[in-house]
């Protein structure tokens, strides 16, 4: 493919921060490659055409990551980011740019283009009360770990399928940020741009907490899935990559612990 050629996955890993590009550009193709051949079903197919030319340079990643030097002594976590650091900056930065793209559309867009545009991801927003309630609480840390679940699934099934999920999480947070700040200047004859970061800056700490813990997911399931298919089971190396996938898995569901404490605290 032409973009794998751009984006080398070589040149993603010695700068992430470059991910954070690859994330804007392909979510633009994917929107603008959706518009056109699908008309109104944009919201869901860009998330699609986006994802598909993502999942090459991802598979070549995490096919790198799993020939990371494995720790060779005893256990240190401090080591263990190390180790796993990149790719996680990547999927940040990749997460991020994506997301920023779909907020861009949807703050530039007269509302009812976007309602009609991307109806999937406005049927995702609700309303709630002002109220902390333990209820809910555990209904977010139980869809949460659902969706992180199905994030390490899929990861474990298709490499970088759960790329898919990632791309359509960032999506909707984008459009449902860019509408509702699009409609808040509207009414309030302030800029646009400036009523979305407003209403971002709140959700930040929940957004990213819950982010990382679905890339945990990802990045585990990715990384044994290709490691199954190249080491031997039960060899060494194989129980290096098997014991850091439980462990980032067992951060994962940490952070999502803590994101739906966040997301429970601002509704």
């Amino acid at each position: 493919m032409v973009f794998e050629q751009i984006f080398k996955a070589s040149w993603i890993e010695k700068r992430p921060s470059s991910a954070f590009l690859l994330g804007i550009t392909y979510a633009l193709i994917g929107i603008v490659s959706a518009r056109l051949v699908f008309g109104s079903s944009t919201g869901l197919m860009s998330v699609a055409f986006t994802s598909i030319l993502l999942i090459p340079s991802l598979n070549a990643l995490l096919q790198d990551e799993e020939n990371v030097e494995i720790r060779e002594n005893k256990f240190n976590l401090l080591q263990l980011f190390k180790d796993h650091r990149d790719i996680f900056e990547i999927y940040i930065f990749m997460f991020l740019g994506i997301f920023l793209v779909y907020a861009f559309v949807a703050s530039v867009l007269p509302n009812a283009l976007t309602l009609n545009l991307f109806p999937a991801q406005l049927k995702v927003a609700g309303i709630t009360g002002s109220a902390f309630n333990y209820s809910a609480f555990f209904d977010l840390v139980s869809n949460n770990i659902v969706v992180l679940l199905v994030c390490l699934v899929l990861s474990l099934i298709y490499g970088a399928g759960s790329i898919l999920f990632i791309t359509w999480n960032a999506s909707v947070w984008g459009i449902i940020f860019g509408y509702i700040a699009r409609e808040s200047s509207s009414m309030q004859g302030q800029d646009p741009f400036i009523a979305f970061f407003l209403i971002l800056l709140p959700s930040l700490p929940h957004m990213i907490t819950e982010a990382v813990s679905y890339f945990s997911a990802a990045i585990v399931g990715g990384i044994v899935s290709k490691a199954t298919l190249r080491e031997k089971i039960f060899s060494k190396k194989f129980y290096h990559v098997l014991t850091d996938a439980l462990i980032l898995l067992v951060i994962g569901v940490v952070l999502v612990v803590a994101a739906a404490w966040i997301e429970s605290r601002l509704m």
